[in-house]
Order: C-alpha cells, then sequence, then structure tokens
C-alpha cells in the first residue's frame, strides 16, 4: 500500500515585519567593508567609545554568575537606579518600581503592550516606536513637532487638540512616547514645552513614556525629564548603551510610577514570560554604573564634549555646501534636509545613491516617519575612534572646538568631503 503523503499545514503569519533600519544600516557597512568597499558609516548609532574599565573590571569579577535573577531585575541594581535617578532628577525612591530588561527596547514595548489603546506619536520619530505599536494592533496617532534652533517643539495647545481630534475619530490615545534629545533630529524638548505636555497629559488621562536614552548626552549639561512635571503620570526609559557605550551589554531601565496602579505587575508579567531576566554578571556589574563614582561622571562628561564638537563639525560643514541642518542639542545625531542642493524623488533613492556613490551609509528620513518626498537624511556622526578621541580630548585640555575634529575623527571629515563631492555632482 502505498505511504500517505502529508502536506504541511499552511502557517498563519502576522503582517510582514521588516528588519529595523538602523540594524539593516550596520548590517550593509559591515558586508560592504567586508567586501573591500570604502564605507563611511552614518546609518547606526553606536556609541564609541571604550567601555569604562571600573564596568569591565566589575564584569569580569562577576563573569562566574551564573544564576537566574529576579524577574524585575537585581535588588541591589535596582535600588541603585532609584537612587542614581533620584540624584538625576529628584525623584523619590519610594514612589517608583524599577524594572531591569535587557535593553530600554523592550521596556517601551511593553509598556505599550501593558496600556491598553492608540499611541501619540511625535514625528519625526526612532525606527522602533511605530513598528512595536503595530505589532501590537494599536493605532499610531501622529502630533507635530516644530524643529528649530530652540529644539523640538511640541504645543501643549496642539497636543491638546490631537487628542481631541483623535478621540472624536473613534480612536483612543491613552499613552505619548517623548525621545528627548531626539533620534532622529539630535534636538531636545525645551523645559517650559515639556511642563505644557505634562499639563496636557495630566488633564486627558494620557500615560507618558520618556525615553531618556539620550539625557546624559545633553550639551548643555541640563539633564530635561517630564517625569519632574507629571511624576504620577509618567514612565521613564533609559539604559546605559548611549552615554557609557556599552549599547551589546543590553541593559535598560525603567522607572515605573507607584501611583500607575497595576503598571509594574503587568510589566513584571510580561518579562516572566519573554526575556525572564538580564545576565546575572551584566546586572552585578552595571550597579557601579549607578553610583556616582567621579570617574564614571568625568567619562559621561568627556564623551559628551566630544559629541558636541563632531555634531557641530559636521553641521557647519553642511551648512557650507548649502544643505540645510540644525545644531544637534545633545547625542550623536543630525537631522539634515537635502532639499535645496538635491533632486530626487525621495529620501530613499537620495540615501541610495549616496551610498553608490561616495560610499556614505546614511538612513532616509521615511524610516523615522518623514513623507518619501522630503529629503530628510538621519546621520550618525560616531564612525571614528573613541579611544583615540578621548585621548585627544585629555591632551587638548578638555576643550574642543569643531576645527580639532578631523585630527581625531578623520573618517567623519572624510565622509564631509564626501558629501561635498556629491552636492558639486548634482549642480556640474
Amino acid at each position: 500500500m502505498p505511504q500517505d503523503t502529508f502536506s504541511p499545514a499552511p502557517v498563519r503569519l502576522m503582517p510582514s515585519v521588516p528588519l529595523s533600519p538602523t540594524l539593516e544600516a550596520d548590517a550593509l557597512a559591515q558586508k560592504l567593508r567586508r567586501d573591500g568597499r570604502e564605507v563611511y558609516h552614518m546609518g547606526f548609532g553606536q556609541a564609541p567609545f571604550p567601555a569604562p574599565q571600573r564596568l569591565v573590571d566589575a564584569l569580569n569579577i562577576h563573569a562566574h554568575e551564573k544564576s537566574y535573577l529576579p524577574v524585575a531585575g537585581l535588588p541591589e541594581l535596582r535600588q541603585a537606579v532609584a537612587t542614581h535617578q533620584q540624584r538625576l532628577i529628584g525623584t523619590d525612591p519610594e514612589a517608583v518600581d524599577v524594572l531591569i530588561a535587557p535593553g530600554s527596547k523592550l521596556i517601551i514595548y511593553a509598556v505599550q503592550m501593558a496600556i491598553e489603546g492608540d499611541l501619540l506619536l511625535p514625528v519625526p520619530s526612532w525606527v522602533s516606536y511605530a513598528p512595536q505599536a503595530a505589532m501590537l494592533g494599536q493605532k499610531v496617532i501622529p502630533v507635530a513637532t516644530d524643529l528649530t534652533p530652540e529644539g523640538m517643539l511640541i504645543s501643549g495647545a496642539a497636543l491638546e487638540r490631537t487628542i481631541q481630534d483623535a478621540r472624536a475619530a473613534g480612536q483612543n490615545p491613552t499613552k505619548i512616547l517623548l525621545n528627548y534629545p531626539s533620534n532622529p533630529t539630535g534636538l531636545t524638548i525645551p523645559q517650559e514645552q515639556l511642563q505644557d505636555i505634562a499639563k496636557v497629559c495630566v488633564a486627558h488621562g494620557v500615560t507618558i513614556i520618556a525615553d531618556e536614552i539620550y539625557g546624559r548626552l545633553v550639551f548643555d549639561g541640563r539633564y530635561r525629564s517630564i517625569a519632574r512635571y507629571a511624576p504620577d503620570n509618567t514612565v521613564v526609559t533609559s539604559g546605559l548603551s548611549k552615554h557609557l557605550s556599552i549599547g551589546g551589554w543590553r541593559l535598560g531601565i525603567g522607572v515605573v510610577p507607584k501611583a500607575i496602579t497595576g503598571l509594574f505587575e503587568a510589566l513584571t508579567g510580561i518579562a516572566s514570560e519573554t526575556w525572564s531576566c538580564v545576565a546575572a554578571p551584566i546586572q552585578m556589574a552595571a550597579i557601579e554604573a549607578y553610583q556616582g563614582h567621579e570617574d564614571i561622571e568625568e567619562f559621561v562628561k568627556d564623551s559628551t564634549v566630544i559629541h558636541a564638537a563632531v555634531t557641530r563639525f559636521v553641521a557647519e560643514g553642511l551648512r557650507e555646501i548649502g544643505i540645510k541642518c540644525l545644531d544637534a542639542q545633545g547625542g550623536f545625531y543630525l537631522w539634515p534636509d537635502f532639499g535645496t542642493v538635491a533632486d530626487h524623488p525621495t529620501s530613499e533613492a537620495l540615501s541610495r545613491d549616496l551610498m553608490m556613490q561616495e560610499g556614505i551609509v546614511a538612513l532616509p528620513g521615511t524610516a523615522f516617519g518623514a513623507p518619501p518626498e522630503a529629503l530628510r537624511l538621519r546621520l550618525s556622526t560616531c564612525d571614528f575612534d573613541g579611544a583615540e578621541a578621548l585621548a585627544f580630548l585629555r591632551k587638548a585640555g578638555g576643550r574642543l572646538t569643531p576645527q580639532d575634529v578631523p585630527q581625531f575623527a578623520p573618517r567623519v571629515a572624510a565622509a564631509l568631503d564626501g558629501f561635498r563631492r556629491f552636492v558639486h555632482a548634482q549642480h556640474a
């Protein structure tokens, strides 16, 4: 008797989720380099400095630790984070719970999952926020921003109208996701506007998710947090990847107000069914990052000085060749507008031509919510050797100007030369 032939049952898949544009850009740049191509990598925001030695030493000491830790995180680390937040923004440690996760991205996703309803999202915004909402079956409600030399402006009155209009249209805006300084713009939200946004959100019962991952890298040294103005309404997320250059350690924090009843319990439930816990050696070493050690704080200060000089150098160079570009106020990103110098139908086409012609990897504005015809690119300014930059800074007495940048960041300077050639070719 012939053997029965079985066919696999059809698999129902969710709508396709593309690879994150930032990770895709990094993979492309690494492949091109392996293939021998000269590449200037401005597509991926990975802080370039060596990991602080104190943290490396602590990791070595605890490398043998292998046990699962509590889902919410190591108690000593959670307490250190709560105390650190008190020093930073005045948060009452007794009024919050702290969640430790493998990167702040997962905490943002878990908070979106835990709070039902639709997401208010400023435009432009980081590449993963909107896809996370879509994966959860939630709608994204755009919030208009005005990008100015003063910062990324979000009017309280305009936000209130957006909330009212969304509800009138049958949507359910229950949360807003803010990121300042912003990826992709490098701009922060002025203090006064944070106050206005906080008032509107409290009045309308909108939970604030404040992604402050770049907050320690603000160039004027003034840490901003909307949690100061809406402490019972704001979940703060952050981590160590940007200001301490250890993104690959994958440690993120969520500071959750106890006033939002049941949220922390929901988040730990989600964590228990997904990531379980962060690796024990990483958590134990990370305690040192939140103790306020002088060498760690000096590392953050020096990194910020270097990022400020590099972003200023690139912004000034772009403006010299006719590209509109605001100076960054923190972090290591710029959001230039090529509309006056390039003749491309979309930012994707512009990004592709830059890569093919000059080896410059940059992300198109569409990845961040900009319309295709807006010729915006997101540039990361991290393609330099961080150890060499820190050594140069020490020799310079702790001060830098944009004119110093080519001496310790030659690849960034070479990328700027590539932009010049590209623009000149457009008008040849």
